[in-house]
């Protein structure tokens, strides 16, 4: 089980200090590679794990936390509890120990390190498939995205959208999920809340300005939703569209917005994502805009609405 391996090369290196790779892949029984990846894991999670090379190099913690579980820092606990158990052992039955474990400690926490706890379970989520599929490159931008969600500090971000334009954001960053290949960012917006890939981030600037998160707010609540509300909807699309447009689309069944945002080249107008069924509906509801909406992408649905309009044009003007 991942989680159990990672606790035990971090009381391996918490016990005995400095280890090389070779020798942790022999004592978890894993590869040199796998070691190595799960430093990265480590390190992303918190755990200030590092390598040295050349001579005397190895794996190491930072000395100021080569500290017993009685002396868990903050920090440390919001590590440990993103450690999550892969689908795999649970479907084996293998994940009921690791669970218990994480369930004592838990109970045994003083209070202040509670709240550090809880407070992993509304910031980071780990999706099983992360670690059947997981880059050992981190994206741009997640340490810093990181320090954000834990101190609640508002970020400015850049966003570019798969037509090409460019939109900045001031975002209040809720949650980062880690998901297949990919992290995305769960924020709130105005009164809404949006997800961005941080692989279509193309700037950020964290603020100095506190944001309060809304108390009622469950990260696995919300994620469970947002992706029943995506499954169903097949075909992508991309449109500027205008006040009337886009209350017709957000009041259709057969597309789902995703997102809006003011399109600088048509005052008044709007860059819309949404996602439809089909390529047949998102086609119909297009052709019922008429000329309140402007196909941008995809490339197939716009030359079909160019093709279509040029026909009836042909016909009317015989």
């Amino acid at each position: 089980m991942r989680a159990d391996r990672l606790l035990k090369m971090m009381f391996i290196l918490q016990s005995r200090g400095r280890q090389t790779a070779r020798s942790l892949a022999e004592e978890l029984e894993v590869s040199v590679r796998t070691v190595y990846r799960d430093v990265t894991a480590l390190n992303t999670a918190g755990v200030p794990v590092y390598t040295e090379k050349g001579p005397g190099g190895g794996i190491l913690l930072i000395e100021e936390y080569r500290t017993s579980l009685t002396g868990l820092s903050p920090g440390e606990v919001q590590a440990l509890f993103m450690l999550n158990i892969p689908a795999a052992a649970a479907s084996l039955g293998m994940s009921g120990e690791v669970k218990a474990a994480m369930l004592k400690l838990s109970a045994a926490l003083p209070g202040y390190l509670q709240k550090a706890e809880t407070g992993v379970r509304q910031r980071v989520m780990i999706d099983a498939d992360w670690q059947r599929g997981a880059s050992d490159r981190s994206p741009g931008f997640l340490r810093e995205l990181y320090q954000a969600v834990w101190n609640d500090h508002k970020v400015r971000i850049e966003v570019e959208y798969i037509f090409g334009y460019r939109a900045r954001h001031l975002v209040e960053p809720y949650s980062l999920i880690a998901l297949r290949r990919e992290w995305h960012l769960v924020c709130r917006v105005g009164d809404r809340y949006k997800v961005f890939s941080l692989e279509d981030i193309r700037s950020l600037e964290v603020t100095n300005e506190k944001f309060f998160r809304d108390a009622g707010f469950d990260l696995s609540a919300f994620w469970k939703s947002w992706n029943a509300h995506q499954d169903g909807y097949e075909y992508m699309v991309w449109l500027s569209t205008n006040e009337k447009g886009l209350a017709h689309l957000q009041q259709a069944d057969t597309c789902s917005v995703l997102g809006i945002d003011p399109d600088p080249s048509r005052e008044g107008w709007f860059l819309v994502s949404a996602r439809f069924f089909s390529f047949g509906e998102a086609r119909r509801t297009v052709m019922d805009l008429g000329s309140a909406a402007l196909v941008l992408e995809p490339e197939a649905l716009r030359r079909t609405i160019e093709d279509l309009a040029s026909q009836i044009l042909d016909l009317y003007q015989k």
